[in-house]
Protein backbone atom coordinates (compact mmCIF):
# COMPACT_ATOMS: atom_id res chain seq x y z
CA UNK A 1 0.00 0.00 0.00
CA UNK A 2 1.15 3.30 -0.59
CA UNK A 3 1.82 5.23 2.48
CA UNK A 4 -1.15 7.12 4.15
CA UNK A 5 -2.90 9.48 2.96
CA UNK A 6 -1.78 8.79 -0.35
CA UNK A 7 -2.40 11.36 -3.26
CA UNK A 8 -5.15 13.34 -3.99
CA UNK A 9 -7.45 10.47 -5.18
CA UNK A 10 -6.87 8.57 -2.20
CA UNK A 11 -9.76 7.77 -0.28
CA UNK A 12 -8.47 6.24 2.81
CA UNK A 13 -8.19 9.50 5.10
CA UNK A 14 -11.86 9.89 4.37
CA UNK A 15 -12.48 6.14 5.99
CA UNK A 16 -10.01 6.75 8.50
CA UNK A 17 -11.87 9.82 9.80
CA UNK A 18 -15.53 8.37 9.61
CA UNK A 19 -14.27 5.17 11.89
CA UNK A 20 -12.82 7.79 14.17
CA UNK A 21 -16.09 10.01 14.65
CA UNK A 22 -17.90 6.85 14.49
CA UNK A 23 -16.01 5.55 17.81
CA UNK A 24 -16.60 8.71 19.39
CA UNK A 25 -20.62 8.25 18.92
CA UNK A 26 -20.49 5.36 19.99
CA UNK A 27 -19.03 5.75 23.04
CA UNK A 28 -20.93 9.07 24.00
CA UNK A 29 -24.20 7.69 22.97
CA UNK A 30 -23.88 4.47 24.85
CA UNK A 31 -21.56 5.43 27.67
CA UNK A 32 -23.02 2.45 29.28
CA UNK A 33 -21.79 -0.23 26.79
CA UNK A 34 -19.33 -2.91 28.20
CA UNK A 35 -15.47 -2.05 27.19
CA UNK A 36 -14.34 -4.00 23.90
CA UNK A 37 -11.51 -7.03 24.63
CA UNK A 38 -8.15 -5.76 26.22
CA UNK A 39 -6.76 -7.12 22.87
CA UNK A 40 -8.81 -4.79 20.78
CA UNK A 41 -8.57 -1.61 22.80
CA UNK A 42 -4.56 -2.21 22.90
CA UNK A 43 -5.11 -2.37 18.98
CA UNK A 44 -7.27 0.87 19.05
CA UNK A 45 -4.68 2.51 21.55
CA UNK A 46 -1.97 1.25 19.08
CA UNK A 47 -3.66 3.25 16.30
CA UNK A 48 -4.57 6.29 17.47
CA UNK A 49 -0.82 6.74 18.77
CA UNK A 50 0.37 6.06 15.53
CA UNK A 51 -2.12 8.87 14.04
CA UNK A 52 -0.90 11.35 16.17
CA UNK A 53 2.72 10.62 15.18
CA UNK A 54 2.11 11.14 11.30
CA UNK A 55 3.26 14.50 9.86
CA UNK A 56 0.71 17.73 10.24
CA UNK A 57 1.71 18.24 6.26
CA UNK A 58 -1.30 16.87 5.37
CA UNK A 59 -4.89 18.40 6.36
CA UNK A 60 -6.51 15.15 5.92
CA UNK A 61 -3.83 13.61 8.52
CA UNK A 62 -4.69 16.72 10.30
CA UNK A 63 -8.23 16.29 10.79
CA UNK A 64 -7.57 12.71 11.68
CA UNK A 65 -5.78 13.70 14.02
CA UNK A 66 -8.40 16.27 16.01
CA UNK A 67 -10.54 13.63 15.20
CA UNK A 68 -8.54 11.41 17.49
CA UNK A 69 -8.20 14.24 19.94
CA UNK A 70 -11.78 14.37 20.50
CA UNK A 71 -11.44 10.47 20.79
CA UNK A 72 -9.34 10.92 23.59
CA UNK A 73 -12.01 13.08 25.95
CA UNK A 74 -13.43 9.55 26.93
CA UNK A 75 -9.81 7.50 27.11
CA UNK A 76 -9.29 5.08 30.23
CA UNK A 77 -6.41 7.40 32.69
CA UNK A 78 -4.18 4.65 31.90
CA UNK A 79 -3.69 5.63 28.29
CA UNK A 80 -1.59 8.31 29.01
CA UNK A 81 0.76 5.97 30.40
CA UNK A 82 1.05 4.64 27.02
CA UNK A 83 1.40 7.93 24.91
CA UNK A 84 4.30 8.84 27.72
CA UNK A 85 6.15 5.92 26.61
CA UNK A 86 5.31 6.26 22.50
CA UNK A 87 5.93 9.76 21.39
CA UNK A 88 2.43 10.48 21.63
CA UNK A 89 2.69 13.39 24.03
CA UNK A 90 4.41 15.95 21.79
CA UNK A 91 2.07 15.71 19.44
CA UNK A 92 -0.83 16.58 21.19
CA UNK A 93 1.10 19.68 22.69
CA UNK A 94 2.13 20.65 18.80
CA UNK A 95 -1.98 20.32 18.02
CA UNK A 96 -2.36 22.30 20.97
CA UNK A 97 0.05 25.00 19.60
CA UNK A 98 -1.48 25.09 16.17
CA UNK A 99 -5.59 25.39 17.33
CA UNK A 100 -3.97 28.12 19.59
CA UNK A 101 -2.49 30.32 16.96
CA UNK A 102 -5.46 29.82 14.84
CA UNK A 103 -8.19 31.21 17.64
CA UNK A 104 -5.18 33.75 19.40
CA UNK A 105 -3.67 35.29 16.42
CA UNK A 106 -5.84 34.55 13.28
CA UNK A 107 -8.99 35.48 15.30
CA UNK A 108 -10.95 34.45 11.86
CA UNK A 109 -13.98 32.78 14.00
CA UNK A 110 -16.90 33.31 16.42
CA UNK A 111 -16.86 32.37 19.65
CA UNK A 112 -18.37 29.14 19.29
CA UNK A 113 -16.06 28.18 16.56
CA UNK A 114 -13.05 29.51 18.77
CA UNK A 115 -14.30 26.97 21.39
CA UNK A 116 -14.80 24.06 19.13
CA UNK A 117 -10.85 24.77 18.15
CA UNK A 118 -9.13 24.86 21.65
CA UNK A 119 -11.38 23.07 24.09
CA UNK A 120 -11.30 19.16 23.14
CA UNK A 121 -7.13 20.09 23.00
CA UNK A 122 -7.13 21.81 26.54
CA UNK A 123 -9.82 19.42 27.84
CA UNK A 124 -7.66 16.46 26.38
CA UNK A 125 -4.36 17.62 28.10
CA UNK A 126 -5.44 18.59 31.32
CA UNK A 127 -6.77 14.83 31.88
CA UNK A 128 -3.66 13.21 30.72
CA UNK A 129 -1.75 15.35 32.87
CA UNK A 130 -3.95 14.76 36.15
CA UNK A 131 -3.78 10.60 35.57
CA UNK A 132 0.32 10.58 34.85
CA UNK A 133 3.07 12.62 36.31
CA UNK A 134 5.41 11.91 33.36
CA UNK A 135 2.73 13.31 30.83
CA UNK A 136 2.53 16.59 33.13
CA UNK A 137 6.29 16.95 33.39
CA UNK A 138 6.32 16.65 29.79
CA UNK A 139 3.77 19.25 29.02
CA UNK A 140 4.68 21.49 31.25
CA UNK A 141 8.20 21.34 29.91
CA UNK A 142 6.88 22.42 26.59
CA UNK A 143 4.65 24.81 27.58
CA UNK A 144 7.37 26.14 30.48
CA UNK A 145 10.33 25.42 28.28
CA UNK A 146 12.56 24.01 30.69
CA UNK A 147 15.68 25.54 29.12
CA UNK A 148 14.49 28.68 29.93
CA UNK A 149 13.50 28.05 33.88
CA UNK A 150 16.50 29.44 35.30
CA UNK A 151 16.19 32.83 34.38
CA UNK A 152 12.40 32.24 35.27
CA UNK A 153 13.60 31.26 38.87
CA UNK A 154 15.86 34.66 38.62
CA UNK A 155 12.75 36.84 37.98
CA UNK A 156 10.64 35.09 40.96
CA UNK A 157 13.37 35.52 43.12
CA UNK A 158 13.20 39.51 42.15
CA UNK A 159 9.56 39.39 42.67
CA UNK A 160 9.54 37.72 45.56
CA UNK A 161 12.32 39.95 47.19
CA UNK A 162 9.99 42.80 45.98
CA UNK A 163 7.06 41.68 47.56
CA UNK A 164 8.87 40.91 51.05
CA UNK A 165 10.02 44.78 50.84
CA UNK A 166 6.75 45.87 50.16
CA UNK A 167 5.43 43.52 53.37
CA UNK A 168 3.54 41.28 50.89
CA UNK A 169 2.59 37.54 51.78
CA UNK A 170 1.00 36.40 48.18
CA UNK A 171 2.55 37.06 44.62
CA UNK A 172 0.48 40.18 43.16
CA UNK A 173 2.80 40.62 40.00
CA UNK A 174 -0.21 42.18 37.59
CA UNK A 175 1.18 40.44 34.66
CA UNK A 176 3.03 37.05 33.63
CA UNK A 177 6.30 37.24 34.76
CA UNK A 178 7.64 35.32 31.52
CA UNK A 179 5.43 34.93 28.58
CA UNK A 180 6.95 36.53 25.53
CA UNK A 181 4.37 37.39 22.60
CA UNK A 182 3.65 34.71 20.46
CA UNK A 183 4.56 31.88 22.12
CA UNK A 184 2.32 29.01 23.56
CA UNK A 185 2.59 30.17 27.09
CA UNK A 186 1.59 33.60 26.00
CA UNK A 187 -1.53 32.16 23.87
CA UNK A 188 -2.72 30.16 26.65
CA UNK A 189 -2.64 33.08 29.15
CA UNK A 190 -4.56 34.68 26.45
CA UNK A 191 -7.56 32.78 26.74
CA UNK A 192 -7.48 33.32 30.28
CA UNK A 193 -9.94 36.20 29.59
CA UNK A 194 -11.63 35.24 26.69
CA UNK A 195 -15.20 36.25 26.03
CA UNK A 196 -16.10 32.30 25.80
CA UNK A 197 -16.62 30.93 29.03
CA UNK A 198 -15.52 27.49 28.39
CA UNK A 199 -12.26 28.63 26.75
CA UNK A 200 -11.79 30.71 29.31
CA UNK A 201 -12.36 27.93 31.91
CA UNK A 202 -10.56 24.88 29.92
CA UNK A 203 -7.00 26.93 29.55
CA UNK A 204 -7.25 28.22 33.37
CA UNK A 205 -7.63 24.61 34.48
CA UNK A 206 -5.15 23.17 32.32
CA UNK A 207 -2.51 26.10 33.37
CA UNK A 208 -3.64 25.32 36.96
CA UNK A 209 -2.56 21.63 36.68
CA UNK A 210 0.34 22.57 34.72
CA UNK A 211 1.30 24.97 37.91
CA UNK A 212 0.21 22.03 40.54
CA UNK A 213 -2.45 23.68 41.84
CA UNK A 214 0.03 25.77 43.55
CA UNK A 215 -1.58 29.34 43.72
CA UNK A 216 1.76 31.49 43.97
CA UNK A 217 2.75 29.83 40.69
CA UNK A 218 -0.23 30.43 38.67
CA UNK A 219 0.22 33.99 39.36
CA UNK A 220 3.31 34.24 38.81
CA UNK A 221 3.45 32.77 35.37
CA UNK A 222 -0.31 33.88 34.54
CA UNK A 223 -0.21 37.38 35.98
CA UNK A 224 -2.59 38.59 39.12
CA UNK A 225 -4.95 40.05 36.37
CA UNK A 226 -5.41 37.37 34.35
CA UNK A 227 -5.72 34.96 37.51
CA UNK A 228 -7.98 36.51 39.81
CA UNK A 229 -11.24 35.35 38.45
CA UNK A 230 -10.12 32.02 38.35
CA UNK A 231 -8.75 31.79 41.83
CA UNK A 232 -11.96 33.54 43.05
CA UNK A 233 -13.75 30.55 41.46
CA UNK A 234 -11.49 28.31 43.61
CA UNK A 235 -12.14 30.66 46.97
CA UNK A 236 -8.33 31.35 47.24
CA UNK A 237 -8.71 35.45 46.44
CA UNK A 238 -11.01 37.25 48.40
CA UNK A 239 -13.05 39.42 45.69
CA UNK A 240 -15.19 42.51 46.50
CA UNK A 241 -18.21 42.56 46.70
CA UNK A 242 -20.69 42.40 44.11
CA UNK A 243 -18.28 41.15 41.70
CA UNK A 244 -19.84 37.56 40.33
CA UNK A 245 -17.06 35.41 39.52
Amino acid sequence: DPPFPGDPLDRRSDLALEILRSLFAMDAGKPSMPLPSNDTMTQIGMMLCEILRLSNADIRVYQCKLAVVTLLLNAPGEYSGYLASNDGVKPLVNIMAYQLSTVVVERTANSAEDAAAVVPILLVLRKLCQSNATVLQMVKGEVFPTELEDKFAEKVAAEMAKMQSDGQSKAKNMAPLDAPKGTVRWKLIRLMTWIDSSVKRSACELLWTLCDEDATEFVLRTGFGNAVYFLGNKGLVNMPAGVNV
